[in-house]
């Protein structure tokens, strides 16, 4: 029954997409084009593949290996222990016909250790009609209509292990969701449920091939584990679980690929959706303004993103077009803005930028003799940041060069 109540719903939506004759041909024979998945729309809660908004849907979703905003809530539990500030995001998406999905997520990082929490609403305004094709009444006599909602709520933790100067280490995540579907009466009795599910993921960022100086790391690898849950009703449709891998690269400095590997699987068994990609590309025009592109290439439904970010000291925003083969070419749809709020690091940038400068500060007292200054400086850094390598290294090559100097004049002094 579940399963006619999704259906009806998408053809619902896809239906009010059509925009005459020439664009209906069009669609078939892209749809023909890339196929048909027969087991696609199989699964409950279907809001858990929306995108929010903001890179994340601007990139394609090709975001399994990218921690740079907030989407990574949707895309990777472990990106909060790398995530560089702590943010407040509002999401609004536009996504097919009358059919809205708004999101908000707190995002916070104390160094190795990050934490998220989040929320998506979507909801259908609908009408009731009876077996005549008139508009339904309730049992007092008023018309039947409401709205068909899916809400998700979404806690989010991580910790990144084994963290040093020259490598960010492996960061090691989870979600712990619970969701809701609301339907009224008039569509399907009995069919309002509840469902808990978990993302479980891992993320690594490293040097490869890098030919530009920052500090930030220019290759990253992903792998999640998502929504391993079940809805709790008499007969439960399997959630849209999946494992996802990716990677994302910067060759030069404003520029990021990405590409995603999603393999559905259904929990209960049955068959699921066929294996898609997503790839997306991140470009920095100035400091301020980006530009991402992406594109989905899934079974019966491929999917093309553009958007483009504004990011400003305390704030950001970023807007999105989506075209597939549900967009509607006479009515605005399938646009998302996402409203990021920057509240800050808790001092992390001014720590690393402190320990760095002690750092310098003891390789000129190195240079000019004085190694027990140096070593102190060196020591100093590391309590301010006792992940930066270059200060441990120089501490032993200082004390090394302590004990060669003590040889040397024991030597001397045995000379003479």
């Amino acid at each position: 029954m579940k399963k006619s109540i999704v259906l009806l719903l998408l053809f619902i939506m896809i239906s009010k997409a059509s925009a005459g004759d020439a664009a209906a041909s069009t669609y078939a024979n892209v749809s023909n084009l890339f196929g048909i998945d027969p087991d696609a729309g199989m699964n409950s809660f279907l809001t858990l593949l929306i995108p929010g908004g903001g890179k994340y849907e601007g990139m394609g979703t090709a975001f399994t290996a990218m921690s740079v905003d907030s989407g990574f809530l949707d895309a990777n539990p472990a990106g909060s222990s790398f995530i560089k500030n702590s943010e407040l995001t509002f999401f609004h998406n536009n996504w097919i016909a009358d059919t809205n999905l708004e999101s908000v997520t707190y995002t916070s990082r104390w160094d190795n250790f990050g934490i998220g929490i989040g929320g998506k609403f979507l909801y259908l305004p609908f009408t009731g009609i009876d077996d005549w094709g008139d508009r339904a009444k309730n049992e007092d006599g008023s018309f039947s209509s409401g709205y068909y909602t899916e809400t998700v709520t979404t806690f989010n933790i991580a910790y990144t292990f084994l963290d040093d100067y020259y490598y960010h280490g492996i960061a090691v995540g989870a979600n712990f969701k619970m969701a809701y579907r609301g339907v009224p009466y008039s569509i399907a009795p009995d069919q309002s449920a509840f469902a808990m599910m978990v993302d479980l993921g891992i993320q690594s960022k490293f040097n490869v091939l890098k030919f530009f100086s920052s500090r930030d790391k220019n290759f990253a690898f992903g792998l999640v584990l998502k929504n391993l849950g079940t809805e709790f009703i008499r007969d439960p449709d399997p959630l849209p679980t999946m494992v996802s891998t990716g990677i994302a690269y910067s060759p030069l400095r404003p520029m990021t690929w990405a590409f995603d590997v999603n393999i559905p699987f259904n929990l209960d068994g049955t068959p699921s959706e066929s294996v898609y990609y997503a790839a997306g590309l991140d470009l920095s025009i100035t400091n301020f303004l980006s530009v991402q592109s992406g594109f989905m290439l899934k079974t019966g439904l491929p999917r093309f993103s553009l958007g483009s970010s504004l990011d400003m000291e305390r704030f950001s925003l970023t807007a999105n077009y989506t075209l597939d083969l549900t967009t509607q070419v006479n009515t605005l749809d399938r646009f998302s803005l996402a409203l990021k709020l920057n509240l800050g690091d808790f001092g992390r940038m001014s720590r690393v930028e402190r320990a760095q400068l002690l750092y310098l500060q003891g390789l000129e007292e190195y240079a000019n003799g004085d190694i027990s200054k140096a070593i102190s400086l060196w020591e100093e850094s590391l309590t301010v940041r006792p992940e930066f390598t270059p200060a441990t290294e120089m501490i032993e090559t200082a004390r090394k060069t302590q004990e060669l100097n003590q040889i040397i004049q024991e030597n001397q002094t045995i000379d003479e």
